[in-house]
C-alpha cells in the first residue's frame, strides 16, 4: 500500500503561481493538504520570465556542451544502446521536471532545492540536498570554465598560445558579465548563445555529412565486457547532457507563471532529444570509432570550423554565467539565512543580493573554477565524474524520494512504483558510473604525467 502522508509544517496550500491570480491548474494538481484554503496574495511579476523565456533559459542551461559529446558517446555504446539511452533520458528528464515542479508547489516558501529536502526529511534532508547540489554546482563551474576556455582557443585559431591565457580571459569576462544578477536581464545573451549553438550544430552537421570516413567501424552495439568502463563514461556524458535539475527550483521561482514549468521542461527536453539523436547519430556515422571526444573540436581548422567555434563560444559563456548565477545565489541565500530569519526571508532570487556581496562571491567562485580547470583539463572524464557523483542523484533519486515522502496521496499507484524503482536504479547507475569515471580519469592523468616526463627527458637530452 502507498504509505500515508507524513505530517510536515513546511507543507501548506499551493502558492500563487501567476502574477495576478491563483492558478486553477495547481489547485487541481494537488489536493488541499491543510484542510482549508486561505486567500493568496498576487505574485509580483517584476523581473519574472514568461513561458518562452523559461524555455530558452532551460535550453541555455541544459542544451550545452553535452551536445558535442554525443557522437563520442554513441561510439562507446553503439547505435541501439545510444539511441535507447537518449530516448529514456528524455522521458526521465520530463518526469523529473514534473516532480520538482509539483514539490515546489507543495512546499510553502520554497526558494532552494534544499527547502524541499528540509520539508521531507528535516535538517538531515536539507544538508543532504545542499551537499549534493553544491558539489555538482562546484564541479559544473570547473567543467564550464574549461569548456569556455577551449572554445575561445579554437575560435582564436592560435594553438601556440597556452590554454591558461584563454582561461584568464574567460575569467575576467565572466566576472564582468555575472554582475548582471537577474536572470531575465541575462535572457538576451542566453538567447544569443542558444542560437549560436544551433548555428554551430548546423555547420558541424554539414561538415560531417560532406566528409565521412567510411573505413572506420560502426556497430549496432559497440562495447564488449572489456569496454564497460568506457561505455559507462559515454552513458554518464549523456546524463550530463540532460542535466540542470539542480537549478530547476531557481528557474521556477523566476517564472511569471510557475504552474507552466512542467510544460516548459517538456518543450525544451523534446528539442534537446531531437538534437542529441541527430548529431550523435550523424557524428558516429561520419567518423565511426575514431570520433573525437568533443566533436566540434575535431572538424578541422578551416573557415567554417572557426565560425562554429565562435558560435559555440557565446553559448558556452552563457551556460557558464547561468551556472555561476545559480550556484552563487544558492550559497549567498544560505549565508543570509544563517544571519537571521528576516535577512533570509527577503531573498527570493539572485537579484535580491547586495552587489558587493555578489561581487566577492562570484570572484571567489571564478578563481576556484579557473585554478582547478587548469590543473585537471580532461573534459569527458570530468563530466562523467561529476554526473555519476551528483547529477543522477539530484535529477532522479531526490525528486522521487521527496515525492514519496511529501505527496503519496497526490500520485497514482503506478507513479508510486515508478518513484520507488527510480531510487535504487539511479543510485546503482551513480555508483558504477563513479567507479568507471575515476578509473578512466586516473588513467588519463597518469598518461599525461608520462608524456610530460618524456618531453622533459627529450629536452634534457637535446
Amino acid at each position: 500500500m502507498v504509505p500515508p502522508l507524513r505530517a510536515s509544517s513546511a507543507i501548506s496550500t499551493p502558492a500563487a503561481p501567476s502574477c495576478a491570480t491563483r492558478s486553477a491548474d495547481i489547485e487541481r494538481l494537488l489536493p488541499t493538504m491543510s484542510g482549508h484554503k486561505s486567500p493568496t496574495p498576487a505574485r509580483d511579476c517584476t523581473g519574472r520570465a514568461p513561458w518562452a523565456g523559461t524555455v530558452l533559459t532551460l535550453l541555455a542551461l541544459q542544451l550545452g556542451f553535452g551536445l558535442w559529446l554525443m557522437p563520442a558517446a554513441y561510439s562507446r555504446l553503439g547505435w541501439v544502446p545510444g539511441t535507447v539511452a537518449v530516448t529514456a533520458l528524455m522521458v526521465l528528464t520530463m518526469y523529473s521536471g514534473f516532480l520538482i515542479s509539483r514539490l515546489v508547489t507543495a512546499v510553502s516558501g520554497c526558494v532552494l532545492f534544499s527547502d524541499i529536502g528540509e520539508a521531507a526529511a528535516g535538517t538531515k534532508g536539507r544538508w543532504l540536498v545542499q551537499g549534493i547540489v553544491h558539489s555538482f554546482g562546484a564541479t559544473r563551474c570547473i567543467i564550464l570554465h574549461l569548456v569556455t576556455s577551449q572554445s575561445l582557443q579554437h575560435a582564436a585559431g592560435n594553438a601556440e598560445v597556452p590554454l591558461v591565457v584563454y582561461s584568464l580571459v574567460i575569467a575576467v569576462t565572466a566576472l564582468f558579465c555575472i554582475q548582471v544578477k537577474a536572470m531575465n536581464k541575462l535572457g538576451w545573451f542566453l538567447t544569443f548563445g542558444t542560437f549560436g549553438q544551433a548555428f554551430a550544430a548546423l555547420i558541424v552537421t554539414v561538415s560531417l555529412i560532406a566528409r565521412p570516413l567510411p573505413a572506420y567501424q560502426r556497430q549496432t552495439v559497440a562495447f564488449q565486457t572489456a569496454d564497460t568502463e568506457m561505455a559507462l563514461v559515454g552513458l554518464m556524458n549523456m546524463v550530463f547532457a540532460y542535466g540542470g535539475q539542480f537549478a530547476f527550483v531557481e528557474v521556477i521561482n523566476a517564472m511569471q507563471r510557475p504552474s507552466e514549468f512542467a510544460s516548459a521542461v517538456r518543450a525544451s527536453t523534446a528539442v534537446m532529444g531531437a538534437a542529441y539523436v541527430a548529431l550523435g547519430g550523424i557524428g558516429y556515422w561520419s567518423m565511426g570509432a575514431v570520433v573525437p571526444s568533443v566533436i566540434i573540436f575535431g572538424i578541422g581548422s578551416g573557415l567554417f570550423a572557426r565560425l562554429a567555434a565562435n558560435a559555440i563560444l557565446a553559448q558556452a559563456l552563457g551556460q557558464y554565467l547561468l551556472n555561476l548565477n545559480v550556484w552563487t545565489h544558492n550559497m549567498l541565500t544560505l549565508l543570509a539565512r544563517s544571519q537571521g530569519k528576516a535577512q533570509g526571508e527577503r531573498i527570493e532570487s539572485a537579484a535580491d543580493h547586495h552587489w558587493l556581496t555578489w561581487l566577492a562571491a562570484t570572484s571567489a567562485v571564478i578563481t576556484y573554477a579557473f585554478a582547478v580547470s587548469m590543473t585537471v583539463p580532461f573534459l569527458s572524464s570530468l563530466v562523467a565524474l561529476a554526473t555519476s557523483a551528483t547529477s543522477l542523484v539530484c535529477a532522479y533519486t531526490l525528486p522521487a524520494w521527496f515525492t514519496l515522502l511529501l505527496l503519496p496521496d497526490a500520485i497514482t499507484r503506478g507513479e508510486y512504483y515508478v518513484c520507488v524503482a527510480l531510487i535504487p536504479l539511479s543510485l546503482l547507475a551513480s555508483g558504477t558510473g563513479f567507479y568507471s569515471s575515476v578509473r578512466v580519469l586516473a588513467g588519463e592523468i597518469t598518461g599525461a604525467i608520462l608524456l610530460r616526463d618524456r618531453a622533459l627527458a627529450e629536452v634534457d637530452a637535446y
